[in-house]
């Protein structure tokens, strides 16, 4: 048995409890800055009333708790960082922080169009630069592979969370499904520590939308630069400790899902059917999840 009960309780259980309870305790907290927005003419434009805006601390917070509680339970890395990739839980901190103050300061035009993407552009940089070692085989080199890194986390995170997409019900089974597809492939590549660390956010994630469905509030919004950070991170991790023959490709292609499920859903008439909707923003975010999956799993069969 590859998982025990423990790992089961630490890495699912309390995770999903704990963010869920947390986001009820941080819904009540974050009222004021909501009922704040409401007077906001371009918080108005970008949030529907069946999906009031959630903000990061609302969402992020709880999420990064419940997965701090279960990497620690389980041993999956000390608390003071020393490896480069044990300084993911400092760089996914960073990212909710920044996130959270981004929340707070409101969602005007100039908030989401300017100090948003600078600031997430900024913390990608530097959680870039604390998980990617310098070794002089790295494959890629060090210098493109950061800055195409960096890149991707920016754009993916500053999309998700600018988009009004990530609002829907549709969105959070999107990044429930990238959740589980970065989990597989770091499983995949032969890293099952790491692919624990992977695992939490899906339990986390998973008790954000109970709770979300509950309050009848948007399930996921406000986690993009967070869980962003937090995959994408930890498929760097398993990429470059990874000795198995899973393609490079595989630990990007869960991250483009979101991003096109983002670009889609802004490109969508909004007069077309809502199942018809969901069903193509999940679609399109699953194909490269599948496909990376797939490719994972064919290059490491024995020959």
């Amino acid at each position: 048995m590859p998982f025990s009960w423990n790992d089961l309780l630490w890495g699912l259980a309390a995770p999903l409890l704990i963010a869920a309870g947390l986001r009820l305790v941080f819904f009540w907290i974050s009222r004021p800055f909501s009922s704040g927005d409401k007077n906001d003419v371009d918080s108005q434009e970008t949030t529907s009333e069946a999906n009031p805006r959630v903000t990061p601390l609302e969402t992020s917070l709880p999420l990064v708790a419940g997965a701090a509680v279960g990497y620690f339970m389980l041993n999956l890395g000390p608390w003071i960082p020393d490896a480069h990739y044990e300084w993911l839980p400092i760089g996914i901190a960073i990212a909710t922080f920044a996130a959270a103050t981004v929340g707070v300061l409101g969602n005007s035009a100039l908030i989401r169009l300017a100090v948003l993407p600078v600031i997430y552009a900024a913390v990608a940089a530097g959680v870039g630069y604390l998980l990617m070692p310098t070794w002089e085989d790295l494959s890629p080199p060090y210098v493109p592979y950061l800055l195409c890194w960096c890149v991707g986390v920016a754009v993916v995170s500053i999309a998700t969370d600018l988009s009004s997409e990530s609002s829907r019900w549709p969105f959070a089974v999107v990044w429930l499904g990238t959740c589980l597809a970065a989990t597989a492939i770091v499983a995949i590549s032969e890293s099952l520590r790491f692919a624990q660390v992977a695992g939490l956010t899906f339990g986390a994630s998973l008790g954000l939308v109970v709770v979300g469905l509950f309050l009848g509030r948007s399930l996921l919004g406000g986690i993009g630069l967070t869980l962003t950070t937090y995959l994408a991170g930890i498929l760097l991790i398993a990429q470059v400790n990874s000795w198995s023959d899973v393609p490079l490709v595989s630990y990007w292609l869960p991250m483009a899902g979101p991003l096109l499920a983002a670009v889609l859903g802004a490109l969508l008439s909004e007069r077309i059917p809502a199942a018809m909707r969901a069903t193509l923003v999940i679609l399109i975010a699953a194909i490269p999840s599948a496909v990376a999956v797939i490719l994972g799993i064919v290059a490491t069969l024995p020959e």
